[in-house]
């Protein structure tokens, strides 16, 4: 099952292991966990947090059960959380699939080309959906880059492997 929530990315990956290092072992309800994950990082508010739960759920470094998260004791290296990242996390394989050879895009020209997968009922509950789309893009291709998936440039994004 792909995840959608994709909290912003920081400024390097040391950011998600403390993130994931304030998870509990032992499952506890999602309001703990959010508490623990503010009160003990950089993440500014619960929604945030609740993002990275589900976020770290789709990596590997979270499981989630019946509303209750735990910190899973593997630590993947940076090739195998990409390849989670983009098989797990919706949307990513599409976007990283609209960066061409060709040069740079933004995140406005690579939502463009992926804005028919967004669902509908995604659509029809925002009145500016492209814009909270758009967003939620570069948040992926910003995750991209940390993961080494993806490159930014002066003009854009571009794919690592082009």
């Amino acid at each position: 099952m792909q995840r959608k929530p994709v909290p912003p990315a920081p400024a390097s990956l040391d950011a998600l292991w403390r993130v994931r290092d304030a998870v509990p072992l032992v499952p506890k309800p999602e309001d703990d966990c959010c508490r623990r994950v503010v009160d003990r990082t950089d993440v500014p508010d619960r929604g945030t947090a609740s993002s990275y739960l589900v976020f770290l759920s789709a990596l590997g470094l979270a499981t989630e059960e019946g509303g209750s998260y735990a910190r899973t004791q593997s630590d993947p290296d940076t090739d195998a959380l990409a390849a989670a990242f983009r098989e797990n996390v919706f949307l990513v394989a599409e976007t990283l699939d609209a960066l061409d050879a060709e040069g740079p895009r933004t995140s406005e020209d690579v939502f463009e080309a992926v804005r028919e997968r967004v669902p509908r009922w995604e659509r029809a509950k925002r009145e500016n959906w492209p814009a909270f789309w758009t967003e939620r893009v570069e948040r992926r291709l910003d995750w991209a880059v940390l993961f080494g998936l993806a490159a930014e440039t002066e003009g854009g994004y571009v794919r690592a492997d082009a």
